[in-house]
This record gives C-alpha cells, sequence and structure tokens, in this order.
C-alpha cells in the first residue's frame, strides 16, 4: 500500500508539471506520451560454484545450483514540449530455486542486504531532463537514472545482473558539441535491499565528477579520447584497514579512454585509470588498465572479428604496510569484461583473452572467449569472495584458471531475443588450493521482450 501512495504521488506530480509547461505552447510544439513494457527471465545452471564461493563445499549455497531469474520493467516517458522528459518507470527483480538465501548478501558495510537478483518494485528510470537550456547544447537530467559511457568499463550499468548493479540518484549536466561532449554529475548509488523501498535506507556511494568524449577528425577512420575524473565516497565507518582500524572511503579516479575503429580493418581500445584516496587509516595507491586489438575481416562470410584483449587491476603487495594498493573498478561493469562465468572482478587481476565474433546473418550474432586468469599480486585476493580466498604468505601461486565461453544472440520479430550461452573454467594452482581443484561449468537461456507504444501524440 505505502509503495502505490509513492507512486500516486509522484504520478500527481508529473501530471501537475506538465499543467505547467504546456502553458502557451504553440500549435508547433509536440506533445508525447509513450508507454513501455521491458521483460526478460534467464535460466542459468551453475556446476560446483556459485556466486559467492568456488568449489564442492560452499560456505553457503550449494555446489550445483539451478535457478530461473525475471525481471520486469514498465513505465511511461512523456514530452509535453520537445525539450521536456518525463521519465516514470518501476522495476521488478524476482529469482525462483537459488540456493543462496536472502541472508547470504547481507553486507556489514552497508547494514543491509545488498542482493543482485532480487529487488520489489523499485522505482527504476525515474527523472526529468531539460534540453537545450537556453537554446544552446546544454542539458540538464535529475532523478533516478543510469550512467554509462564507452564500453562500460568504467561507468556501467551492469545490466547483465537482474537488479542492474549501478542505479543513480543523481543531476547530471551534459554540453554537447561538433565532435564529442562533457558530462558533468553529482549523485548517489541506489542499494538494493528486496524488502524495503529504496526511498527508506540509505544510498551506497556518493560521487562526483565528469566524463567527456572529443572526437579526432580524420578522414577514413573514427578515433576520439575520452578523459575522465570521478570521487567514490563512503563515510560510515565500517571499512577496515590492515592495521585493524574502521574508518570512511573517499577515493578519486583519474584516467582517460582512447579509441579507433576501421583503420584498415583495425581497430584498439586503451583505458587507463589511476585510483588515489584513504580506505580507512590506509593510503590508497591502486590503477587498472585494458587494452584491445582487434581485426575484422568484413568482405568474408559471417564478417569474423578478431581480438585480443588485457587487463590489469592492481593488487595489493604488503598486507601490513598501510598501503592500499588493490585496485576497485570504480563504477564499472563486469559481467561482459572479465569471464561471462563472473567468477572475477577488476581487483588484483591479470587477464590475458583471445575473442573471435561473427555475424551469419544480421539476426544472429556468435562470439567466444577464451581467458588466461592469474593474480596480480600472490599476497592479495581472489576477489570472488575475497576473505575466504586469500593467502597473505604468497605461497599458494598466482595463477587462477582459465575459461572458456561461448554466447550467441538470436534477434527475433517484435522486440523478441533470445541468448543461449555456455562457460567452462579451469582452475589454476591458486584456485586449486584455495577452493577446489575440480573444473566448472556454466549455462543460461535468456529470453528479453521489449516492446513501445505511443498512447498520444499530437
Amino acid at each position: 500500500m505505502k509503495f502505490f501512495c509513492k507512486f500516486l504521488v509522484i504520478f500527481s506530480a508529473v501530471m501537475l508539471l506538465r499543467g505547467f509547461f504546456c502553458c502557451g505552447i504553440s500549435h508547433a510544439d509536440v506533445e508525447e506520451l509513450t508507454f513501455g513494457v521491458q521483460s526478460r527471465f534467464r535460466y542459468e545452471f551453475q556446476n560446483n560454484f556459485n556466486q559467492l564461493y568456488y568449489g564442492t563445499h560452499p560456505a553457503k549455497g550449494t555446489a550445483d545450483d539451478g535457478f530461473l531469474l525475471g525481471r520486469f520493467r514498465a513505465g511511461f516517458d512523456y514530452r509535453p514540449l520537445k525539450k521536456i522528459h518525463f521519465s516514470l518507470w518501476m522495476q521488478d527483480s524476482e529469482a525462483w530455486g537459488l540456493a543462496l538465501s536472502n541472508d547470504a548478501f547481507y553486507k556489514k558495510k552497508f547494514g543491509m542486504e545488498h542482493n543482485p537478483d532480487k529487488d520489489r518494485w523499485e522505482l527504476w528510470k525515474t527523472y526529468v531532463e531539460v534540453k537545450k537550456i537556453f537554446d544552446i547544447p546544454l542539458n540538464i537530467k535529475l532523478g533516478r537514472q543510469k550512467i554509462f559511457y564507452g564500453d562500460k568499463r568504467v561507468f556501467g550499468p551492469g545490466e547483465w545482473g537482474n537488479t542492474g548493479r549501478w542505479i543513480w540518484d543523481a543531476a547530471k549536466l551534459s554540453y554537447k558539441f561538433k565532435l564529442g561532449f562533457i558530462d558533468t554529475y553529482y549523485g548517489r548509488t541506489m542499494l538494493h535491499d528486496p524488502d524495503e523501498f529504496s526511498l527508506n535506507h540509505r544510498h551506497g556511494f556518493e560521487s562526483a565528477g565528469f566524463y567527456s568524449h572529443f572526437g579526432i577528425p580524420v578522414f577514413f577512420f573514427k578515433m576520439a579520447v575520452e578523459p575522465f575524473f570521478m570521487t567514490k565516497n563512503d563515510d560510515h565507518n565500517l571499512y577496515k584497514g590492515e592495521n585493524g582500524n574502521m574508518g570512511d572511503v573517499r577515493a578519486y579516479y583519474m584516467g582517460f579512454r582512447t579509441y579507433g575503429k576501421d583503420i584498415n580493418g583495425f581497430d584498439y581500445d586503451l583505458t587507463y585509470i589511476a585510483q588515489r584516496g584513504d580506505y580507512a587509516d590506509d593510503d590508497i595507491d591502486a590503477y587498472g588498465y585494458h587494452i584491445l586489438f582487434a581485426y575484422n575481416l568484413k568482405q568474408v562470410m559471417a564478417k569474423p572479428r578478431i581480438s585480443v584483449e588485457y587487463s590489469y587491476g592492481s593488487g595489493d603487495s604488503n598486507p601490513n604496510d598501510n598501503d592500499h594498493e588493490t585496485f576497485d573498478g570504480a563504477f564499472g561493469a563486469r559481467d561482459k569484461m572479465y569471464g561471462r562465468m563472473n567468477l572475477m572482478h577488476w581487483k588484483n587481476l591479470r587477464d590475458a583473452q583471445l575473442n573471435l565474433e561473427i555475424k551469419p546473418k544480421n539476426w544472429l550474432y556468435i562470439k567466444t572467449e577464451f581467458h588466461k586468469f592469474r593474480l596480480a599480486k600472490k599476497k592479495d585476493a581472489w576477489y570472488l569472495n575475497s576473505k575466504v580466498y586469500r593467502d597473505k604468505t604468497g605461497n599458494s601461486s598466482d595463477e587462477l584458471g582459465k575459461e572458456f565461453d561461448i554466447v550467441g544472440r538470436i534477434n527475433l520479430p517484435k522486440g523478441n531475443q533470445i541468448q543461449l550461452g555456455f562457460g567452462h573454467f579451469w582452475p589454476g594452482e591458486f584456485a586449486r588450493k584455495k577452493a577446489s581443484d575440480k573444473a566448472s561449468n556454466w549455462i543460461f537461456l535468456q529470453w528479453q521482450y521489449k516492446f513501445s507504444k505511443d498512447i498520444f501524440y499530437i
């Protein structure tokens, strides 16, 4: 009942603003109301691992876990004028048959559950956007929104996760020009608690920063550079430093991404990001980078694309020197970056990757990946579960393992899409010593549907 009251209050406010902005508009203005629906169901089977543990005897859940994830989104987009956009969307995320209970995702540092699978009827995209303020290319967006850029490695919504990893309550100001844009923002990240509406509990991280894009004018191919900066703060005194004392996290990141596409069939993509600040009583001194080279055979049947990648997230070389050297990945996605089985984070990681992508038909896409994972520093942890999979002596090797993935995507008529995939992980010496010596498998089958309909258009 509380949810419906809040929904009615928000909807009423939107209607009042509609009346305010529509006063005195000319017939040349466009008024549009669109209703949309998105649904997604995904079955997954995890053999010899789950979302928190690797091996045959996990501390929580089971080693073999088959479950169904469902996500439903519905809402309205209303444009009383060309320059004004109201969005009001809800999201419901459910999980059936999951062996991990809600309690398994309780986070002491948040003082609540932060569940990647379940979150019942939450506000999703709920914002007001005003474009071309003062008739210049300046836009502002206020409210709950997604913030993502580029390849989603630094800023990414994490949409593969059932609840969406990063959802923001934020104010974002965007200035666009011929060859790029500059976005600045201030916001806080939403926490996903299936037992409590998000407006009734605290946020996760507080952040401010900018992301920019500058196209490089080259006649025959596309190149760009994207400088960025952001902060990542949590002042709830719940982070433990290397001396055992609790404190806050106050971190800042600076870096850039640059890429070039279709340079005689070649692509490149490079991201570098440095992290500094304070982690409780420790000084943060960490960094991460990613580099990709690809070649596109556009004239060959199925248009194959071959690429090699290398991702590095720094680790902590000494657990007792009050220097926090573990890079934590900023606000990026991880679901399509470091192996599709989601066993890895962009933390204390070296990931050498080889890919083959083909597109036999316009509606069919297939990608295969092979990864070789190693720890960046032996005395730091495997961040699938840093409390369990760590050897401070450094005597358990740095070999995490190898992974092979294949994922197919089929675009069907009328907004339907099917995805299916398989992954296999061979544990390396570190994983065998600290977790399990048995290999693991993962399969999934997903159906997604999107629909939108203009209710009226004037």
